[in-house]
Order: C-alpha cells, then structure tokens, then sequence
C-alpha cells in the first residue's frame, strides 16, 4: 500500500502563517534557519507544508519572531462542541499569576491548614471583588 505524500491541509496552513509572518518581520528563510538550528531548504519545506514542524520547533519559532504560538493555528476551525473549560482556567490562572502580589497570595493560601478557613477567605475574596 503506497503512503500519501499529498501534504495535511493543518500542516500546509500552519507553514503558510509561518511564511506570512517572517515575511511581515523581513527575515529571510536563512535567517530563520540560522535561529533555529536548520537548513534554509527545511524552512522552505515547513512553509510548504511538506514536513510537519514540531512543536519544540513551532514554539522556537514562536519565539524568535516574537509571535504567539496561536497565532500558526488561526483560522482553522475548532471542533465542534469544543470543551474550552480548560484553556479558560489556564488563561484565568496565568492572569492571576501575572497579577501583582498573585504568587504571594496563591503560596499563602496553599499554606492554610484549615479547609475551612480557606473556604473563608475565598468567599472574603469574592464578596470584594463583587464590591468593587
């Protein structure tokens, strides 16, 4: 049976937001390919769709052009019904994380013994934060 070499169409999209965004920036293929430790050719091969980049290398490259990662994926559907709850709560934990003084109070509340008084200080904070 003879594999299909016809490239995957997420695999094609995500080399041609590569190409678009490198471009925008005005890297050359070369340049890219020096960052990331590769030959021009497989940045030309990405690009194209033919091979797929992995994702040490999408997150690299991510870096490197200063582009979220998402950014790759935009304007491929998403599955249907999709269960967002856990990229909500990621993103809402990295806010607080980023938020000042939201490690210290994180640390501290972890550090609680009491179930109940934790319990306490979560209705505490939400009764200010529905003040406010």
């Amino acid at each position: 049976m003879a594999e299909d070499k016809t490239p995957d169409p997420v695999d094609v999209h995500v080399g041609r937001r590569l190409r678009m965004r490198r471009k925008d920036l005005g890297y050359s293929q070369q340049a890219l390919a020096d960052a990331l430790g590769l030959t021009f050719q497989q940045v030309q091969k990405y690009e194209g769709g033919a091979n797929r980049i992995s994702a040490s290398k999408l997150h690299a490259t991510a870096m490197f052009l200063k582009t979220p990662i998402g950014f790759f994926f935009e304007g491929l559907d998403d599955p249907e019904g999709a269960d967002n709850t856990a990229a909500d709560l990621a993103n809402e934990m990295a806010d607080f994380w980023s938020t000042p003084g939201g490690p210290e109070l994180a640390r501290a509340y972890v550090a609680i013994p009491s179930v109940g008084m934790r319990r306490h200080l979560a209705d505490l904070a939400k009764a200010i934060a529905d003040d406010e």
